[in-house]
């Protein structure tokens, strides 16, 4: 009995974990197994996440060449990239957290794993995938000679925050909702193509006349694709209304109101089959 007791003292204490600790570990390993499975049922693999942008700028390219140098004070090559790409991760994000309660079902059974943590692993792998994507095509642009400022990188990566907390606070009300109402996921493609025409990803505002302009700026995606064209670019002109303050608006209002809905419908996305 004694040599028990004495062999017990020697193994070390485990000392409690946090809160925010078991939320960190939890994230972390979902953000690694995300990361191991995100593209496993494409032969390509990680190289989609730069085939996707690629086949649709080269599409574009070829369809609206001529057009494209219309662009006030930017080349169009440039003012393609830092729209589709900043639009696809907005795009990923929130589309993807209709299902991300049903793919990890399996999972709550586990204690520690909460649905929120599955939203943020997959958000933050979405984030990197898509950076670095933004990063490689703006090095080709660059490489081609064409002309991008970087007098204002933090501010760029201020709106690329942003752009994330937007897509984070919206995509947190999706996954609620999409846990509720599978049906949701039948109206969300066509929700987004017509979001794709109304955030200005593939022409520039300044073509539409200016009393429909205010129309197009409730959007708060134009505001941030416009601001990072403006900071790679600043010959490039903001319309009248661009406004960080409006996009700070909406995040708080998501926000807030995905947090309330994931309180509210939290048991019932873990205990739901």
């Amino acid at each position: 009995m004694d040599e028990q007791t004495s062999s017990l003292k020697g193994l070390p204490r485990l000392k409690p974990r946090g809160g925010l600790q078991v939320m960190y570990a939890a994230v972390r390993a979902l953000f690694l197994r995300e990361l191991q499975t995100r593209f496993g049922q494409f032969r390509l693999g990680y190289l989609w996440i730069l085939l996707e942008p690629a086949l649709h700028i080269g599409f574009l390219l070829l369809l609206f060449g001529r057009i494209g140098h219309t662009i006030p004070g930017m080349d169009f090559e440039v003012f393609l990239v830092n729209g589709i790409i900043p639009f696809f991760l907005f795009r990923t994000i929130v589309s993807q957290s209709l299902g991300a309660v049903q793919a990890n079902q399996g999972l709550f059974s586990y204690r520690p794993v909460k649905p929120i943590d599955t939203l943020i692993a997959r958000s933050f792998l979405e984030l990197f995938l898509y950076f670095i994507a933004y990063l490689f095509f703006s090095a080709v642009l660059l490489w081609f000679g064409y002309k991008i400022s970087f007098e204002a990188i933090p501010t760029l990566l201020g709106y690329w925050v942003l752009l994330f907390i937007l897509s984070f606070s919206l995509s947190l009300v999706f996954m609620v909702i999409g846990s509720i109402s599978k049906e949701l996921n039948k109206f969300i493609p066509m929700l987004f193509l017509i979001l794709y025409f109304l955030s200005a990803v593939i022409y520039t505002i300044h073509l539409v006349p200016v009393e429909y302009q205010q129309y197009l700026l409730w959007n708060p995606v134009i505001h941030l694709l416009e601001s990072i064209r403006h900071t790679v670019a600043p010959n490039y002109p903001l319309v009248q209304g661009i406004s960080l303050t409006y996009v700070i608006e909406w995040i708080i209002g998501s926000l807030f109101l995905g947090l309330l809905l994931y309180k509210r419908f939290e048991q019932r996305m873990v205990k739901s089959k």
